[in-house]
């Protein structure tokens, strides 16, 4: 009786009572299904399944382990000790390249002043005019014989492997051309002094400019 009738998902009595009246078994009802010789099956079927979801529920799920990465090691920094190369003579660092034209003309117009008072020209080095346009750039910071870190002007000369006996120099500050700043260290009597020195025979000369400002100054040496 109830062989071909699935009723493992009948949980309680009355789900056995209602899935044999949907096959057909609509005498059947809670209280004559205890008359039913097949209901110790049915009633150990539901053991049973009761039984199965206990157990199951007992049981837990195995925990699967987290999982481990090896930590990557640190990225290796290489140090590089530099070599002794000595102490090298600065170079020139006046970033205003283009005004080299001005420290020329300049160069052209003194030597024209000096020649008028029967003196030889002027000429210069690379190593002259690379202190002077240091000496530039640094009378924006302070505008004095005194430099910036409080020594005389003459140690940038040695700074630049300038070898010399004497020295001395003119600087100006906010003259717009060559010919103006010139005029005005001519009608000046000590810049004058220095410009027509017969004892001084080089001679640098540097120009900087800075928020619209040119800067010049001159390094004479013998």
């Amino acid at each position: 009786m109830f062989k071909n009738i699935d009723l493992s998902n009948c949980e309680t009595t009355q789900d056995v009572v209602n899935e044999l009246q949907k096959n057909g078994y609509t005498n059947i009802t809670n209280k004559n299904i205890q008359n039913i010789d097949s209901l110790e099956d049915i009633l150990a079927t539901l053991e049973n399944k009761i039984n199965n979801q206990k157990s199951a529920a007992k049981t837990p799920a195995p925990t699967k382990a987290p999982s481990y990465t090896e930590p990557k090691a640190p990225n290796k920094v290489d140090t590089k000790i530099p070599s002794n190369t000595g102490t090298k003579t600065p170079t020139n660092t006046n970033a205003n390249t283009g005004l080299s034209a001005y420290a020329n003309q300049v160069l052209q117009l003194v030597n024209q002043e000096r020649a008028k008072a029967g003196l030889s020209a002027f000429t210069t080095t690379p190593a002259l005019t690379n202190a002077a346009n240091k000496r530039a750039q640094e009378i924006v910071q302070s505008f004095s014989h005194t430099r910036p870190n409080g020594t005389s002007f003459s140690t940038a000369l040695k700074e630049y492997g300038v070898s010399y006996r004497t020295s001395g120099e003119n600087i100006a500050w906010g003259q717009k051309s060559a010919q103006e700043v010139v005029t005005g260290w001519m009608n000046s009597p000590g810049h004058r002094a220095n410009i027509l020195n017969g004892n001084f025979n080089k001679i640098g000369i540097g120009v900087y400019q800075s928020n619209g400002r040119l800067y010049w100054t001159q390094l004479f040496t013998n």
